[in-house]
């Protein structure tokens, strides 16, 4: 650990561990009185160095280097240009939440300036390589409860792990697991925090190796938020309110600068700016023309049965063949069936200076080029309540996404804690245009303690998504995004859980590939934490459960092994939790066992199989198709 201004060593340590659980963040703070303000332990810092990218990360949930000191998302490695100024985490609630029992808008928040959030004591800044979880990481807790810096708390604590690898095809992201727990002794005793939500900020300068105006020509997107309709039978075309379709609410595409054009096989022959469809010919978000859209990851597609992975090009690994989430979007084009999740991914890069009298996006006469993308992924969001079970709330058939993604000029900072609030439901002041936003959130309308939350007419499985500066005719300028998630009520010792990761790639393409690889390996040797379909409380797993074929159509097997004979009973459930099925219910012999169901009644979808055997169990996935 380093205090500040010290600078910290670069370590590199060759070692291939892939992301498991991660029990870290399972730990609940213990934290000091309010007021013991010499107890906590100083601000410090630590540079993750080991992979691809260098990232300074600061122990009052700041990612990146603001002051321009440390590395900063330094990329490549070793290059000394920097392409993230600051990342931060916000969170806003409303209702009864201070000792002083008002109901208004409350915001504690890493801001620029305004760092409410502090060390918290019994947990410093730890950096180690190699840690438990990853090759290179580092862990911190904090809080907000510091009357000198946040005169209005609510009673919240983080800890924060971030891991990073140096593993060929994972070493251009740093993935941060956030736990947020509420400690109501610290706000309003005993009153929950209802209509919680947290968010990242991100800022990024693109790049500090453009020396005259790096932080004047970023530009701001999202991929997630609509599946383009490009294929006669996909069936998630989503009609807004207004009569507009999905497929046709973004108007432009991502071309090469024309100004500097380069052969096909150039290895900077990449996307890096969008302009209006027509000049290149290209589908609108699908330039693959597949059916699907760009901004969606594929897991795998199934044609005639057969379940067809994907192989990376650059490390050669054939993704999430070794997992992935339980819950998935089927998305039907002709014949191929796609498993597709949305990214959850707003990202910036370098575009055209109004500085300029040419095109410069990319800065292609600087060494090093700025032709970097980068953003914010989010992978997962749950709940742990004080009582040990497991809840998520916030998702869209299973699979998390934000409730919204926000951007705007940094000279519109919002400053209030009721202006931030705001921000973090999607209400930008400058929001307009055709919005969706999640469907769950539905169920906060009328909800007393949140009455500005921003709630569609017509809510539709997607975040709310303030549309890309250029298609509302902003010009290219200092644009900062804001990716929020909830809401949710946390009563005293209940835990938010989230994971996400910083990531960065060779234009837009290759940002998309190490986003995709990045959810790869929160699969790669277990899922992550207790979150995506998998079951956390109970008896303990069964062994070797395998179901099979997958997809299935009319008949399908399930083998696995029980350890101790007794009552077996299994049963199907749909994607919504409910039963549909009931395959045996019978008494079996210790060891291996093989069960074969009815899968014809089902219609099209995903389902799962729940094993319970004398005291253990498991789970499985399965996909049906007609």
């Amino acid at each position: 650990m380093k205090s500040l201004p010290d600078r910290c060593a670069i370590v590199l340590l060759p070692l291939l561990l892939i992301p498991a659980a991660l029990p870290a963040a399972e730990r609940t703070p213990t934290f000091h009185p309010d007021g013991a303000a010499d107890a906590r332990p100083p601000e410090a810092m630590e540079v993750h160095s080991i992979g691809n990218i260098g990232m300074a990360v600061f122990n009052i949930l700041i990612w990146g280097d603001p002051w321009e000191e440390y590395q900063s998302m330094d990329w490549p490695q070793g290059s000394e240009n920097s392409y993230l100024w600051c990342g931060d985490l916000w969170s806003s609630c409303y209702g009864e939440v201070t000792a002083a029992d008002s109901a208004a808008s409350y915001a504690s928040c890493s801001d620029f300036g305004n760092w409410e959030l502090r060390p918290s004591d019994g947990y410093p800044l730890v950096y180690e390589t190699p840690g438990s979880t990853a090759p290179e990481q580092s862990e911190y807790g904090a809080d907000d409860w510091d009357t000198a810096n946040n005169d209005q708390p609510y009673g919240i604590g983080f800890f924060v792990k971030n891991l990073t690898w140096d593993d060929q095809g994972y070493d251009s992201f740093m993935v941060s697991d956030i736990a947020v727990t509420h400690h109501s002794e610290f706000g309003n005793p005993g009153v929950p925090l209802d209509g919680l939500v947290v968010a990242i900020r991100g800022d990024f300068d693109v790049a500090s190796a453009d020396s005259a105006d790096h932080n004047l020509d970023d530009m701001v997107y999202y991929d997630g938020h609509a599946i383009w309709c490009n294929g006669s039978d996909a069936v998630f075309e989503y009609v807004f309110d207004s009569g507009i379709t999905a497929s046709g609410q973004d108007e432009y595409t991502y071309q090469q600068n024309p100004d500097n054009p380069l052969p096909s096989g150039d290895p900077d022959n990449i996307y890096y700016y969008y302009n209006y469809p027509g000049a290149d010919g290209i589908p609108d978000n699908d330039v693959d023309q597949d059916g699907v859209s760009d901004q969606f990851t594929i897991l795998a597609k199934v044609v005639d049965g057969d379940t067809l992975y994907r192989t990376d090009p650059g490390s050669g690994i054939t993704l999430f063949s070794e997992g992935m989430p339980f819950w998935h979007y089927l998305h039907a084009v002709g014949d191929t069936t796609y498993l597709v999740v949305p990214r959850n991914l707003s990202y910036m890069w370098d575009s055209d200076s109004p500085g300029s009298s040419e095109d410069d996006s990319g800065e292609p006469a600087v060494s090093p080029y700025c032709n970097g993308f980068t953003g914010w992924r989010l992978l997962d969001v749950w709940v742990r309540r004080a009582g040990g079970s497991i809840e998520r709330p916030c998702d869209v058939l299973g699979y998390p996404i934000p409730i919204s993604h926000q951007w705007w000029n940094w000279e519109s900072d919002p400053g209030t804690d009721e202006e931030k609030y705001l921000f973090m439901w999607g209400r930008n002041p400058d929001s307009i245009g055709d919005f969706s936003g999640p469907s769950y959130m539905t169920g906060w309308v009328g909800n007393p303690n949140t009455p500005d939350a921003f709630i569609p007419v017509n809510p539709g499985p997607f975040p709310l998504v303030y549309d890309s500066p250029l298609n509302l005719d902003y010009p290219v300028f200092d644009y900062r995004f804001l990716q929020s998630v909830g809401p949710v009520e946390l009563a005293d010792g209940d835990t938010l859980h989230i994971v996400g990761g910083w990531v960065i790639g060779l234009g837009l393409d290759g940002l998309r590939v190490n986003a995709d690889r990045l959810l790869d390996a929160s699969y790669r040797a277990s899922i992550w934490g207790q979150g995506l379909g998998v079951e956390t409380a109970g008896p303990p797993p069964l062994n070797e459960l395998a179901l099979f074929p997958n997809p299935m159509t009319s008949m399908g097997t399930v083998q696995f092994s029980v350890q101790t004979a007794g009552r077996t009973v299994i049963s199907v459930y749909d994607i919504a939790g409910r039963r549909v099925s009931d395959v045996m219910n019978g008494e079996l012999s210790a060891g291996a066992h093989s069960v074969e169901f009815d899968t014809s009644r089902l219609g099209s979808g995903v389902y799962f199989v729940r094993i319970v055997s004398h005291d253990r169990s498991a789970t499985g996935r399965f996909v049906v198709l007609d």
